[in-house]
């Protein structure tokens, strides 16, 4: 009988996340997004499942349930939801800008991981999106930068202590997103270097969110040992 696969996804609406769902009932999973905006791909699907939940409120997230009324053989948990947070000088950020940032960014993969870890049962493994700009500082993305940095940290901490199950955070590169189209809207006065940006778009560099989901998945099924942070293109074939 072939293996009963679940995987939940974070930041499922659009993106890199939209990308990963559908890859994956393409590959026979059963998907359960999680978040605030439901996509039609999950809610009319067989193999499909939407949980409305806002990850940047604690309330929220703390009455979410994990549990399952079906058995896995593997459940694995994609951390995908981010923000790119306030594109400004570190001066200019608000309070309450840096604190979504963090919050959905990191604060919510933590907390989701640890109820993850906690109540899923069976062969488990939990991937983050991580980030270059983890390791790279980038003018006027402070609190991104931040966030992604200790979304990494968290990671390789989350799979010292736990060596029993597979603990990942991926680096994706300069993907096709929403997000990405965000930061070309930014003004040089608050992100100097847009024009960069702009000019890997209009010259067609960026990577394909469905790249990254047919990789990501690939990833997941190998057996070889991966790093506890990688990149994205050092597995696309």
């Amino acid at each position: 009988m072939p293996a009963r696969k679940r995987m939940i996804i974070t930041g499922v609406s659009s993106g890199i996340g939209l990308a990963v769902a559908a890859e994956a009932l393409r590959l026979g999973w059963h998907v359960e997004g999680i978040g605030r905006n439901a996509p039609t791909l999950l809610t009319e699907h067989s193999r499909g499942a939407f949980t409305r939940c806002d990850l940047s409120d604690r309330a929220s997230l703390k009455g979410l349930s994990l549990v399952s009324d079906q058995s896995f053989d593997l459940t694995v948990l994609v951390n995908n939801a981010g923000t790119l947070g306030p594109v400004k000088p570190s001066y200019k950020a608000s309070w309450e800008e840096i604190d979504h940032c963090i919050t959905l960014n990191t604060s919510s993969a933590m907390l989701l991981s640890a109820k993850f870890l906690s109540e899923v049962t069976g062969e488990k493994q939990i991937y983050f999106t991580g980030s270059g700009a983890a390791a790279y500082a980038i003018e006027g993305w402070s609190a991104y930068c931040a966030s992604k940095a200790a979304v990494h940290m968290y990671a390789e901490v989350l799979a010292k202590e736990h060596p029993g199950n597979r603990i990942h955070a991926f680096m994706p590169g300069k993907v096709n997103t929403p997000m990405q189209a965000e930061i070309r809207a930014t003004s040089t006065e608050d992100f100097p270097d847009v024009v960069h940006f702009v000019e890997e778009f209009e010259s067609g560099n960026l990577v394909l969110p469905e790249t990254v989901a047919s990789t990501l998945l690939r990833v997941v099924e190998m057996e070889a040992e991966i790093p506890v942070i990688f990149s994205i293109s050092n597995y696309t074939t």
